[in-house]
């Protein structure tokens, strides 16, 4: 560890540099404190031990200014004994602890080591927080265009105050976007709080939300921090947003979102908060505003910045990067994935998305035998059900079934790079139909 000792009685500095080598630390020595600066500026010092009376600069413009260049640094101020005044003016200014003149070399000592020991602890405490909030940091697999899009999109909207709204299938990764967001922004040393709306019984939702006093309900047995409150300076991510209740809890979250401001259960005042907010939904909220079950002004409050996450279906490039990615998680990192089960995984729709791919990995990994994968709990061809690659709802009123045929193809077309031959395989017709029908719909090459 690193000292700069700064004392203009030569015998006194001697001595204490002496006794500090001894205990191995490696100490640099100044008699002025002008040149102590010049010192302190060209290295770096863990600790700084100085007198207040100095010639040159005196102690305490030196602790000024060291602790204007390096707020982690620690100095230690040598006082005249009974100038409790000058040692009350150093800590009021940040001096880690001061020592008085004559002072007992057992004193000194104990007071550099407590500072070196503080130092350690720190420096513990701050790699620890860098591991735990790098081990946090969420991992997006995305090199596929549309993927790349969406974290383009990401780069641009992390560092703002927009509320985001997400949107995507269940299973896409909303909470991952969520994360990532979070930390791209200058909020990523504070909270990020996830609550998944549609998992919270109504009649619980406003406490978990905004909190609530002691007394305020029946087993309310003392006051109670909200999530929103759990957040503050952070971001709070409100998934399933589409399963807030209709009632008076959505008007609470609106104001909450117009004057940054919460009202616990229970409280006649209110309290600040600063929270950046991020919801998701798999539902239609602008059609749910249509038919009044979702209040129009929460909806434009939280649609500052929609982004939609896609299906894996329109994601497939990066099947083989997810699969080794989850194969990894599961302790199979030199597991082959041949041609087999990478053409299984691609023929496959994944109405579940990611999480689904995730839980077929998994399960391949279990019922694996010698570290080779078992493919057949992949979805294969055999037992295809094409609804789950439709996955809609037919509609009361009717249906454009030509129009319809027309996407299909299209889509193929998109998914084959134009290819009309792999297409009309694909599509199980033969070539001279799908060019009939490219034709009828007025497809061009």
């Amino acid at each position: 560890m690193n000292i700069l000792l700064i004392e203009d009685n030569e015998s006194l500095a001697m001595l204490i540099r002496m006794m500090l080598e001894d205990e191995g630390y490696d100490i640099t020595y100044c008699s002025r404190g002008d040149s102590a600066l010049e010192t302190f500026e060209k290295g770096k010092f863990d600790i700084i031990i100085t007198d207040v009376k100095l010639p040159g600069v005196n102690g305490h413009e030196i602790l000024h200014r060291v602790l204007s260049d390096d707020p982690d640094a620690l100095v230690i101020v040598i006082t005249a004994y009974g100038n409790i005044s000058d040692a009350v003016k150093s800590i009021k200014a940040g001096a880690f602890d001061y020592i008085a003149k004559p002072f007992e070399n057992e004193d000194l000592l104990h007071t550099v080591n407590k500072a070196a020991r503080y130092k350690e602890l720190k420096q513990e405490n701050t790699s620890l927080k860098n591991y735990v909030r790098d081990s946090l940091k969420p991992q997006i697999i995305g090199n596929s265009r549309k993927m790349q899009e969406v974290l383009n999109l990401v780069g641009k909207v992390a560092n703002t105050e927009a509320p985001v709204l997400l949107l995507g299938e269940s299973g896409t990764g909303k909470e991952l976007i969520a994360r990532e967001i979070h930390f791209r922004s200058m909020r990523n040393n504070n909270p990020f709080v996830s609550i998944n709306c549609a998992a919270i019984p109504e009649n619980l939702f406003e406490s978990e939300l905004f909190g609530h006093k002691k007394g305020a309900f029946t087993g309310a047995d003392r006051d109670k921090k909200g999530k929103i409150s759990q957040a503050n300076r952070g971001t709070i991510f409100l998934d399933e947003i589409g399963e807030l209740p209709m009632d008076s809890l959505q008007a609470k979250l609106l104001r909450f979102l117009q004057e940054k401001e919460i009202e616990p259960v229970g409280s006649s005042s209110v309290e600040k908060v600063d929270v950046r907010v991020i919801a998701a939904t798999n539902r239609n909220l602008a059609e749910m505003v249509r038919k009044n079950t979702f209040r129009e002004d929460l909806y434009y409050r939280l649609n500052v910045f929609p982004l939609e996450i896609p299906p894996l279906r329109e994601r497939k490039d990066d099947l083989q990067s997810l699969c080794e990615f989850f194969l990894k998680k599961y302790g199979f990192k030199n597991a082959v994935l041949d041609k087999e089960i990478l053409q299984k995984l691609s023929a496959y729709s994944w109405p579940g998305n990611v999480r689904e791919l995730d839980n077929i990995i998994y399960r391949m990994t279990i019922l694996s035998k010698n570290g080779q994968l078992d493919p057949s709990v992949i979805p294969g061809s055999e037992n295809y059900d094409i609804r789950s690659c439709l996955n809609l709802d037919l509609p009361d009123d009717y249906f454009d079934l030509v129009n319809f045929e027309k996407n299909i193809i299209l889509r193929a077309l998109e998914k084959f790079d134009g290819n009309k031959t792999q297409v009309a395989k694909y599509l199980c017709i033969p070539r001279h139909v799908l060019l009939y029908r490219l034709e009828k719909y007025g497809i061009k090459d």
